[in-house]
């Protein structure tokens, strides 16, 4: 069931700290709220995304598109210069299939990394149950990020759960438990995009989980050869993905650091320097000084900088509602008594602030009144709404179409939204539905 074997050392202890930490992390998140808003939440059908107390709305996707591309750059630059440092510390993959191999040796009776003769029928339905809560609890907080968790809870108290949250639920719960229990790291050898790529983001002078084979062969057993390697087997035994790390740099590799662990073991116990197997570039298992700065480093790191830049730019930039126009879709033109034309205008407004505001809403134009039902207008925190206005000329019928604009403004004055719409008169040949932005 388990075919990796476990190993202790200063890597596996700092990995399994890095463990509690990610997925405390990764399960807080979804909980966490500011100002009664999420902290993280891609509503879908509400059309929001929350990210870290900046909500983004349809028409601001390319924060999001900044976001994930200054994430890839990330990647890339600390891959270029540190290796799959994502893939063996920080990869749900590999953090959650450790914590499920773990969870399985301490049910199924393991003495350190001796695995027992062997494993009674109920140690291992009941691997398979506590897998199972594990997974729904992983689904749970996957769907969290889709949906408030709070919902969902309070759904199931109640009874009243809706058709698409449960679907999702079960299916995060499933998928969660076929991945980490039973795929596991074969997601990693065949399935990861990742591990197909990122011999594009190595060079020689890239940090990896590396064997030192001028130090360690001719290899054999202690006191029959010159090299360090005694040959016992160990390094392969413990690999997740079982590859061979003395047969050099293998996409199967995750960097996990298993195999240094038990070499350094060896090694203690045979009075031989620790760090046969270790983390080191390959230009130095060559004998020459790594560089950290190089042209493909210099390009990830320059990248990165220019897209946290713009993000931060138009962070700035960003005014904190939107104002959108158009022509009421039941009557174009209508005349009020005193003969005056007339056209009805739906707005949405747009308040991308997290506390709830009052916007104002007036004309820049002389030649148009504005009659409104309610202004200023309240909207809710993070929230849009739906508002029918009414614009009447100040004199009689214009001739033809005509421009005008509308704009919003917080009450107490602040940043302000304009947004042209036509105001069109009788006879004219339709115009224009809807404002430009």
């Amino acid at each position: 069931m388990l075919s990796a074997r476990p190993v202790r050392g200063r890597f596996r202890s700092l990995r399994s700290a890095a463990n509690v930490i990610l997925i405390a992390i990764l399960f807080a998140i979804p909980w966490i709220r500011i100002d009664g808003q999420p902290l993280v939440l891609l509503d879908i059908p509400a059309r929001q995304f929350h990210v870290f107390g900046l909500v983004i709305f349809p028409q601001e996707l390319f924060f999001l598109w900044l976001l994930l591309i200054g994430a890839a750059l990330a990647l890339f630059f600390f891959t270029a210069l540190l290796g799959r440092l994502w893939c063996g510390w920080a990869c749900p993959q590999t953090v959650f299939t450790d914590v499920y191999a773990g969870v399985a040796r301490r049910i199924q009776g393991w003495k350190g990394s001796t695995a027992p003769r062997h494993v009674a029928a109920w140690r291992i339905v009941a691997t398979h149950v506590v897998w199972l809560l594990l997974s729904a609890i992983v689904g749970l907080h996957l769907v969290g990020y889709f949906r408030s968790p709070y919902e969902i809870l309070a759904g199931i108290a109640s009874g009243v759960v809706y058709p698409t949250s449960l679907a999702f639920l079960g299916a995060a719960t499933l998928v969660s438990y076929l991945d980490f229990a039973v795929v596991r790291q074969t997601f990693c050898k065949y399935l990861c995009p990742y591990a197909r790529f990122q011999s594009v983001l190595f060079d020689r002078d890239t940090l990896v989980v590396a064997y030192d084979a001028l130090r360690g062969e001719p290899r054999g057993k202690r006191g029959s050869t010159t090299g360090d390697c005694v040959d016992c087997g160990l390094c392969v035994a413990v690999c997740p993905t079982g590859i061979d790390i003395r047969k050099g740099l293998q996409l199967e590799c995750i960097a996990c650091t298993q195999c240094i662990d038990a070499c350094d073991g060896v090694m203690q116990r045979i009075d031989r320097p620790r760090n046969l197997i270790g983390y080191r570039s390959l230009a130095s298992v060559e004998g020459r000084r790594a560089r950290l700065l190089r042209p493909r480093t210099a390009i990830y790191a320059s990248l990165l900088v220019v897209v946290t830049v713009a993000f931060g730019t138009l962070l700035v930039r960003r005014k904190p509602m939107d104002l959108h126009v158009s022509h009421s879709g039941t009557a174009l033109v209508s005349h009020a008594a005193d003969g005056r034309a007339g056209n009805a205008f739906t707005l949405r407004i747009t308040n991308r602030e997290l506390e709830a505001r009052s916007f104002r809403l007036s004309l820049e134009d002389d030649d148009f009144e504005l009659v409104a039902g309610l202004n200023p207008i309240p909207v809710a925190g993070a929230s849009s709404l739906q508002t029918s206005v009414f614009v009447l000329s100040r004199e009689g019928e214009p001739e033809g179409s005509r421009d005008l604009h509308f704009v919003l403004e917080p009450e107490g004055g602040g940043a302000r939204v304009e947004r042209r719409a036509h105001f069109v008169a009788q006879g004219d040949g339709g115009g224009s539905q809807q404002s430009g932005h």
